[in-house]
Formats: C-alpha cells, sequence, structure tokens
C-alpha cells in the first residue's frame, strides 16, 4: 500500500495562513477584550468612590447647624456630627423643670425637661443650642454655647457650665459626642475620616472649650483618590455642600459629585 503524508511545502504554507488567520482573529478579539477590562476598571472605580460619597452624605447630613466647612484648599471637609436633638421646657410651657435662665447670672447647673421623645444622651455629651456660627454663639470657639449633659432620668437632663448666652427662638437644642469634629480629609491620595479628641486640626480649633488633647482615630474610606470640596451659603437658613472624587489605577479614572444639602436652622 502507498503512504500519503504532506510535504515540507504544505506544512509551511498550512502554518503561514494559520497565522494570518490567528493575526486577523487577535484583532478583532483584542479590541473587546480591552474594552471589557477597562469597562470592568471603571465599574471597580466607580462603586469606590461612589459608597464613600454615601458614607460621606449620611454622616454629613445629621451635622449640627452652621458647623459644615471645608479647608483653604477644599481638600477636607469638617463638621461637628449631632447624634440627637429635641426641644427643651421653658418657662412658657406647662412642666416641671424649665430652662429659662439665659446670659449673665444664670444658674451654673439647671436640670431642665426634654419636650418630646427623648433623644439618645450619655453623661458628658455637649448639649449644644442656638448654634449660628457668629462668636460666643460658635461651637467650634469658646463654647459658650455649649454645656456638658448629665442624664438625669428618660425626660430629664442636667447641664452644667451654663448659662447659655442665648435661648434658641424654637426652644431647639442639640447633642454632639464629646469626642468632637469629624473630618473627612485627603491626605496623601487616600481618603481618611478622622475624629479628634478636642480639638480637631488644626490645633488652633476648638470643640466647645474642651481641653485640647492629641489622641485621634482615623479610618481610612478610599484610596488613589484626590477630592475637592465646596461649601456655600445659599440662605440664612440652607447651606450646599458639593463633594468630587476622582478615583484613579492603570485604567483611567473616574469623577463623582455629589451634593449635600445642609439644614442651618439653629
Amino acid at each position: 500500500m502507498k503512504a500519503h503524508g504532506f510535504t515540507l511545502i504544505e506544512m509551511i504554507m498550512a502554518m503561514v495562513i494559520l497565522g494570518v488567520i490567528s493575526g486577523m482573529v487577535a484583532i478583532f478579539i483584542a479590541r473587546p477584550i480591552e474594552g471589557y477590562v477597562d469597562s470592568a476598571n471603571r465599574a471597580e472605580l466607580t462603586d469606590m468612590a461612589d459608597i464613600a460619597l454615601k458614607r460621606m452624605a449620611l454622616e454629613i447630613r445629621t451635622a449640627l447647624p452652621n458647623s459644615v466647612r471645608v479647608g483653604a484648599g477644599n481638600d477636607y471637609v469638617e463638621f461637628i456630627p449631632a447624634t440627637g436633638g429635641g426641644r427643651y421646657c421653658s418657662d412658657t410651657d406647662a412642666c416641671t423643670n424649665q430652662l429659662s435662665h439665659f446670659g449673665a447670672g444664670a444658674s451654673a447647673t439647671v436640670s431642665f425637661d426634654v419636650l418630646g421623645p427623648p433623644p439618645m444622651v450619655s453623661n458628658g455629651d455637649q448639649i449644644i443650642i442656638y448654634n449660628t456660627g457668629q462668636t460666643s454663639l460658635d461651637a467650634y470657639a469658646n463654647g459658650s454655647n455649649c454645656a456638658a449633659a448629665t442624664v438625669v432620668d428618660a425626660d430629664t437632663l442636667q447641664i452644667t457650665d451654663a448659662p447659655f448666652p442665648f435661648a434658641s427662638p424654637s426652644k431647639r437644642f442639640f447633642v454632639a459626642p464629646s469626642s468632637g469634629p469629624v473630618r473627612f480629609s485627603c491626605s496623601g491620595n487616600q481618603l481618611l475620616r478622622v475624629v479628634s479628641s478636642p480639638p480637631v486640626l488644626p490645633a488652633t480649633t476648638v470643640f466647645c472649650g474642651l481641653t485640647p488633647t492629641s489622641s485621634s482615630s482615623m479610618l481610612l474610606q478610599a484610596t488613589s483618590v484626590s477630592c475637592n470640596f465646596q461649601y456655600s451659603n445659599v440662605s440664612a437658613a440652607n447651606g450646599l455642600l458639593t463633594l468630587r472624587l476622582t478615583l484613579g489605577n492603570a485604567g483611567g479614572t473616574v469623577t463623582l459629585m455629589q451634593q449635600i444639602h445642609a439644614d442651618n436652622l439653629p
């Protein structure tokens, strides 16, 4: 029987044809694969930026009125968290413990009833009244509108370091933790959440007149990020904070922006 096979020329021609076909297929497949990889990278960056913005927005929306501010370089936003609040009993209400003494000559220790559902308050938290951000009514300053709280019972609080300079027209008070302000800061391509015992950096800043310490805690929110924060007072009772995060990696960059309404009605 006569054997059949391939000649050397036939093998070379087959390899050449296979190489041409493989090159053509690679050209058509490469771009979809590159597009898929780029889309996956952008989706990952978008998710990271979106999660960071949502975390920031969730906290900033609870900020004490007139406490949101941004750094000169627009690379950090700082605020005093308000963990609770309510209305205090005054001399116009039918209640037992009234908070009606404001200004010079008022008692330094006063108990007052809370009208409505009681807020979550722990001993040592700061009670802040009528924080307008002006001199003597700024919780970042000497703390004249702040007072340390002691829980008497579910509906009654006791404050020290009173008197407050002015009463709230709507008889509102806010509760802030003694841990101090919160800052979201971009530093070294990292977005950090910083909680400092007073004062928060820079060291010239105080919180409710508390003694400065150097302790702080930091939580990493995102990496490979740059920030731009801008804040403006839209009206006497409303502010607008714009958060812009840009995240990048080898696949490119993604920029997300979110605007947050700040309620500045004290």
